[in-house]
This record gives C-alpha cells, structure tokens and sequence, in this order.
C-alpha cells in the first residue's frame, strides 16, 4: 500500500490574484511561452497576463466577446436559462501559430470559433470590419457545464465535444487543417456518453526516423458507460484513445471516418479489494526531458460512483508501456443479438487494425490509411475496444475530499528526481504531495479561495517555478516552492519537501543554491545528526 501516512501543512502561502468585478468563469488558461504571456478566457471576456506579474494593471490587456441580444434570446426561447447559459463562455483558448490564438466560446449555446491576432489582442476582422467567426459545432460544446478537451497539433484541431444542441451526440473531431475532416462513427457507437477530461499529442515517431510522422498519436481522456458491463447498470469506466496524426479516414469504407480510432480502460482500484475509482476527473502528461517517449507516465484523479466512496478521490499513474501494452493487445467484440461483448482470439488482417501507416507498410505497397484493405477497416468499424485493462493502484487516497485538476513538476532534488503533484480540490484548495520511500506523502494544503469553490485549472510554469490554478471567481499564482516558511532545520527536513533544502542558517529553494553547499555544510549535517538521535527517522532529500 503506497497511501498518505503523514501530512504537514504549511503557514500562509504568498499568492498573486486576478480577477475583474462582473467578470466569472475563469476556466481557460493558455500559457505561451512565444510571447511569456498567460492568456485567460472566461465568461465574455479573455484577458492576456504578464508572466512576470499577472495582478499588475499596466501589463494587462483584456477584450470583450458577448453575446448579441437576438441570439441571448433565442437561446432563451429554446428553454435554456437566460442569466446562466445564454452567454459566451469561452472553452477554447489555444496557440495556432506564432501570431495568432484559436478560440472558441458557446456563444448561448450557439458555438462559435474566432482567432485572436495576439499582438493587438484582439478578435481577426475581414475587411468589411466584421469578425471572421467559423462554426464551433464538434469544436465547442453547447452547454457551458459540459466538459470538452481540445488540442491544436500542426495546425489540426482534435477536438472532444458533443456536435449537437441536445448533448447526445458526442465525437472526437479533427479540423482546420488542409486535410479531410474526421470524425468518430457515431452510429456505431464508438462512444458512449463520454465526458472528455484531457488530450495529449505523444510524438512517437521520432525514434523510428519517420519522416512524415505518421505514428504521431493524439491521445483523448473521458469516462462513459462501460457497455462491455451489461451485467451492471450505468457502470461508468474511464476511457484512454488515440488516433494517429496521419490519419486520412478511409477510401470506400470509413470515408471521412478516424481508420485509427481505438480505446482501452483505465482501471484505477484498490490492490487489495479491487474496489474501483472509475470515475476520472482529470489527467496530467508527464513527458519524459528530451527524447524518449516512451518514458511517459499518465498521472490520473479519479472518484467513484458507487455508495460509500462517493466523497473520496484516488490518484493514480499508468506508465506508456502498460499503455503501449493494451492497444498492441487482442480486440475485443460485440454479439449484436446479445450486446454482449467478448475477446476476439481468431486472426488479424493485414496491416494490424487501427495501428499508424508504418515505414512496414509503406514498403508494401500502403502510402495512408487512404490505401488502407477494406477488410481492415471493416474490421476496425466493430473492434474500436481493446481487451487488456490498463491498471494501477492508487499511489495517492483521500477520503471526504474530491480532487478535480492535477499537474504534476518533476523536479530535480539533492539525491534524486521527484514527481511533485499539485491537486486540486472541489473546495477551492490544492495538495502538494510527493513519493518518497514508496509512500505518497501530501506536504502541504493551501487555501487559494475566500469562499470555497471547484479548482477548474491548474496550468504550470515549470521554468518560472510557477502555478497558475483558476476558479468561478479568479485566477491565484502561487510558487512551487515555499521554503521560506521553515523557520529550522526540524521543520525543513521533516516537511520532505524536494525543493527545499537547510543550508546552515536557513531553510532554501534546492534550485538556488549551490549542491555543495547542502552536503558539505558541518551546520546541515548536525541538524540531520541531532533529528536523528532524537529519534526521529529522516531521510534527507
């Protein structure tokens, strides 16, 4: 069991905040290091922030984008709420290239997308003044409550929404780019109710020398009803797919379609009951410094739904082999009489179903998956779900607390690297924790709202040292590290926080100081010695 055992709160935290009167909604953060700006969209309003001090006014710049009455009103009139839902709220904030952002904003549940030229921040016009605004169906989502994920990778928007007014017919949606738009295959049921929590592009072809990039993936995190558990009703599971960059949909069949479209469940349980936390909330992509993709780790939150663990939460990490692992694995199928579903132990066609046009099948004769066989396609059509669950314990439990963001620092301490996590809580709150000697540990508890309220993001700085976590209410910059409010040796060492380190006379940031100073100092090491004959177990970090 690797659950908390001991947690150390620290004094008050220094915090820079932004918020504007009227303004709510704060729940799109960008972080652009082209420009070292943090850009921030909320309800009808987007605001662009200095990285050096977001709380400054002179280095602030802010736009309106509201709604117009008559749409308001017909929002209204088709039974949404005119003071809640009948408004713009911005859900896609994203670098498109180096002088534009690509937004889009449910614009009373008519969504829309707009670019943003980033050195007068403000929405492109044509030249008749007008703003060149595109459609935001299976872009944006309708309603505001709705969670989406949204991803710009080579000038190609993928994106996870629903495509409708009514909320039921979701998709994973590739646009903007010269090449064909895709989409899921929504009458072969794909996808069931998802709720989207993140995406993330892996660049795996670097290894392999691919020119074109073609086993490039995009990867989607959502739960939906687990149809695979026909046994239980409303069984909800947490879902992992990918497609490939290359992806062209398919010639004859899957014309339009995602030829690549697989997905695999993320099983985050209890070692010992396999009680399940199967609910996710959100996902962090911890990519590996430099090359080597396949050193990539998946930190999860995770709740569940089932009677007596409703109020808990659940962090747990899957690794790129296990994921790598289930979608090189068997398919599995569905009986259409009976619906329900089983492994798939006959052989595969040629190329393996799903998989990215490869160097292998170039040489045989498959430029993209346009040259894709037909019976691969059809196969892919109906085996989209692999077999193998992907599964992990949880490194971190919190019972009466709901974690809702994550974002995880590694960090380089005095003896070794650590994974530093930072989440968020349904109350307004975010938990430092760390692994040290196989437990998980959560250090410190920060109160980053006057009134308690969901941490709707967390966006990280990891060069400035940075968190950027946003709210209904406003947006709170805090450091990662806070080892000036170690006031000894004793509450230095014992708060096993990676980033700080006791030099003598005080307790400091690891990443300020010079390492020979720590190990070296004659006052450090009787600080260490005297904790320990006063019987206390340390382990310096």
């Amino acid at each position: 069991m690797r659950f908390n055992l001991l947690t150390l709160y620290a004094k008050e935290r220094s915090a820079k905040r932004f918020s504007v009167d009227g303004v709510s909604n704060y729940t799109s953060l960008l972080l652009s290091k082209e420009d070292d700006m943090l850009y921030v969209g909320a309800r009808e309003a987007l605001f662009a922030l200095s990285l050096s001090d977001i709380s400054k006014d002179k280095l602030q710049k802010n736009m309106t984008w509201g709604t117009p009455v008559g749409k308001r009103e017909e929002c209204s009139f088709k039974g949404k709420n005119l003071e809640t839902d009948c408004f713009n709220y911005i859900k896609i904030l994203l670098r498109l290239n180096s002088t534009h952002l690509y937004v889009c904003g449910t614009y009373a549940f008519s969504p829309i997308c707009a670019y943003i030229n980033t050195s007068t921040f403000s929405l492109e016009r044509d030249d008749s003044g007008e703003v060149l605004m595109e459609d935001g169906r299976s872009r944006c989502p309708f309603n505001p409550e709705y969670k989406s994920t949204a991803i710009i990778v080579d000038g190609e928007l993928y994106a996870g929404t629903v495509s409708n007014f009514q909320g039921n017919e979701p998709v994973i949606y590739k646009s903007l780019g010269h090449g064909t738009a895709l989409k899921t295959e929504n009458s072969l049921n794909w996808l069931q109710d998802p709720v989207f929590v993140g995406s993330a592009y892996i660049e795996e072809s670097q290894p392999t020398g691919n020119p074109v990039g073609d086993d490039d993936k995009i990867y989607f995190f959502f739960s939906e009803a687990g149809k695979e558990f026909d046994f239980f009703d409303n069984t909800i599971v947490s879902r992992i797919a990918r497609v490939c960059k290359g992806d062209k949909g398919g010639e004859r069949v899957l014309q339009k379609k995602w030829t690549t479209f697989l997905k695999a469940q993320l099983l985050c349980s209890l070692p010992d009951d396999g009680f399940p936390f199967n609910i996710i909330q959100d996902m962090f992509v911890l990519k590996p410094m430099g090359d080597g993709w396949e050193n990539t780790v998946f930190y999860g939150v995770f709740t569940s739904q089932y009677k007596g663990a409703s109020g808990s939460s659940a962090v747990c990490a899957f690794t790129m082999a296990q994921v790598e692992r289930a979608f090189s694995g068997r398919y599995r199928e569905v009986n259409r009489e009976s619906q329900q579903w089983y492994t798939y132990n006959h052989p595969l066609p040629e190329p393996r179903p799903g998989a990215c046009v490869t160097s292998r099948a170039r040489q045989a004769g498959i430029q993209s998956s346009l040259h894709m066989p037909d019976k691969v396609l059809n196969f892919v059509k109906d085996h989209f779900l692999m077999d193998s669950v992907i599964r992990s314990p949880p490194l971190l439990l919190k019972r009466n607390v709901r974690y809702t963001q994550i974002a995880v620092h590694k960090i380089q301490g005095m003896e070794r690297a650590y994974d530093v996590l930072f989440i968020g809580t349904d109350d307004g709150k975010l938990h430092k924790a760390i692994n040290t000697n196989d437990r998980m540990h959560i250090i410190e508890e920060m109160t980053l709202f006057a009134t308690p309220q969901p941490v709707q993001h967390i966006e990280l700085d990891p060069q400035r040292g940075l968190l950027f976590v946003s709210s209904y209410s406003g947006l709170v910059e805090v450091p990662v590290a806070n080892c000036t409010n170690y006031a000894s040796c004793g509450e230095c060492v014992l708060s096993r926080d990676p980033y700080c380190a006791w030099t003598g006379r005080l307790c400091r940031d690891v990443r300020m100081i010079a390492i020979d100073v720590h190990v070296h100092s004659i006052e450090t090491i009787f600080c260490y010695m005297l904790l320990i004959l006063l019987g206390v177990g340390v382990v310096p970090l």
